[in-house]
């Protein structure tokens, strides 16, 4: 696939992308594309700069200006060429280390397959496929030093970044803000603290953007950037470093719950005093289901989340310093997202049992 003068991959090849993105799942093939995205001419434009790391994409033979994402049905074996090493080590040594827990046992012999995420190639999504399916996820990222961390997994279907749910999202998109004639050029991107998310652009100018998680339409100031000013600069840095610790037993708290069937939680007297690790612990263990909030900024942690569990990770060097992902439920899907990054930035409540 060519690039153009201005960097990006040539409109029309739309299909193209489909095709990398969905070399397995949750990137599944499309079959049939809603005629509303089929009438659309969209094309691929992830914005990987000439000297960034080659995209899962760049192999392929390129499609045909006149191919549709319902022309798209084949799956291509995962890519692996410009994936950091260091991108790859961690993600072995993840998989590995969680395979040694139930939830996670299929994850023995499972083959992986990278994907980058912008802006830049800092974030990797790595699926995770056993047995030609898809049964979980890793999104990796590099922190202030430029060393890979783990920021989210999952287990589970119903991961980020499905072509269903985007290609859900673009029909309804392109009846109301989109015209039929658009050229679409669509970026997957995820930012801290967990903002998974689709841009996309059209060729008159108008943008939006997609929860990669839900489908739903986030609120305009993502495009721009200018809901981060919202975040709290207090963010809590692990004391161990994440590549010596070892996956522990997942503790489950309660069955999973959606936090809107019963909004009870809202109540100012249920809001709970949480600081750290520690008092997490304690207060699951009095209150087996918890909803995390971050009031107007909850797009960018997929929230309000239902909290039912934690995992620890424990490294032999520091094992009364355990780094504690939070275990929330989404369709399925058991997602674990780092505690470090829901502490600074909202609150707490309980949810009555």
């Amino acid at each position: 696939m060519k690039k153009n003068h201005s960097g990006h991959y040539s409109v029309g090849m739309i299909a193209a992308v489909l095709i990398g993105l969905s070399a397995v799942c949750p990137f599944a093939s499309i079959h049939a594309a809603p005629s509303a995205v089929q009438e659309s001419n969209l094309s691929s434009a992830p914005n990987y700069n000439e000297s960034s790391w080659v995209p899962p994409m760049e192999s392929m033979s390129p499609a045909t200006p006149s191919a549709s994402p319902g022309d798209v049905s084949s799956k291509l074996p995962a890519q692996q060429q410009g994936v950091p090493e260091d991108v790859k080590r961690t993600a072995a040594d993840t998989v590995q280390s969680l395979s040694s827990q139930p939830p996670f046992a299929s994850w023995k012999d499972a083959e992986l397959s990278y994907h980058p995420l912008g802006p830049g190639t800092h974030s990797w999504l790595v699926q995770v496929n056993h047995a030609g399916e898809y049964i979980g996820y890793l999104i990796i990222g590099s922190d202030p030093d430029g060393a890979y961390q783990l920021n989210e997994y999952g287990n589970g279907p119903g991961g980020p970044y499905s072509m269903d749910i985007l290609r859900q999202s673009l029909k309804s998109l392109t009846e109301t803000e989109f015209s039929s004639i658009d050229k679409l050029q669509i970026t997957p991107m995820y930012e801290e603290p967990l903002l998974a998310y689709w841009l996309v652009r059209s060729s008159t100018g108008s943008q939006i953007c997609i929860d990669a998680v839900t489908g739903d339409p986030l609120p305009v100031e993502v495009a721009d950037g200018s809901w981060k000013h919202k975040l709290q600069n207090n963010a809590i840095s692990s004391p161990t470093p994440f590549l010596k610790t070892q996956a522990q037993a997942v503790t489950v708290s309660s069955d999973p719950f959606n936090p809107y069937d019963d909004l009870g939680w809202l109540q100012a007297k249920q809001k709970l005093s949480i600081h750290d690790t520690g008092q997490f612990m304690d207060a699951l263990s009095n209150s087996p289901r918890m909803i995390f909030s971050a009031t107007n900024i909850n797009f960018a942690f997929g929230g309000p989340l239902s909290i039912n569990g934690f995992q620890a990770w424990i490294s032999p060097d520091h094992p009364s310093e355990p780094i504690l992902y939070a275990l929330t439920y989404h369709d399925g899907l058991s997602r674990f997202v780092p505690l470090k990054q829901l502490l600074p930035h909202g609150q707490f409540y309980r949810l009555e049992s």
